[in-house]
């Protein structure tokens, strides 16, 4: 697969990225290498292999999810700079009156724009 400049800026509008001409080469020759790794693994006999997600076995070390009394809520709130029926009170950051408008193709920002 050849890595040129036209996929390289598919990948960053995919990834909604902005890069500059300077990150773009750097990315271009980071996918070069990846796919030369890659390669280099596809010469391995892996015939008997069985799939795996992990390297080395693994079990859950998680502990049970037993019921257990939870963290008193006034020790809670007690540092809080505002609380209001019990909850942590926070300044709203989201504007809830705008509408959603995802980012245009090629927009702002984007590598080859």
């Amino acid at each position: 697969m050849e890595i040129d400049d036209a996929l390289v800026a598919h990948v960053a509008q995919l990834a909604r990225l902005g890069l500059s001409a300077e990150e773009a080469k750097r990315l271009k020759e980071d996918f070069r290498r990846i796919l030369a790794f890659v390669e280099k693994l596809e010469e391995l006999d892996t015939a008997g292999i069985e799939p795996s997600i992990f390297a080395i076995d693994m079990a859950n070390v998680l502990r049970d999810d037993d019921p257990r009394p939870s963290f008193p809520v006034d020790k809670a709130l007690g540092n809080s700079p505002a609380s209001r029926e019990g909850y942590f009170a926070v300044p709203r950051i989201v504007d809830t009156t705008a509408e959603f408008a995802p980012p245009s193709a090629g927009g702002e920002g984007a590598v080859g724009a």
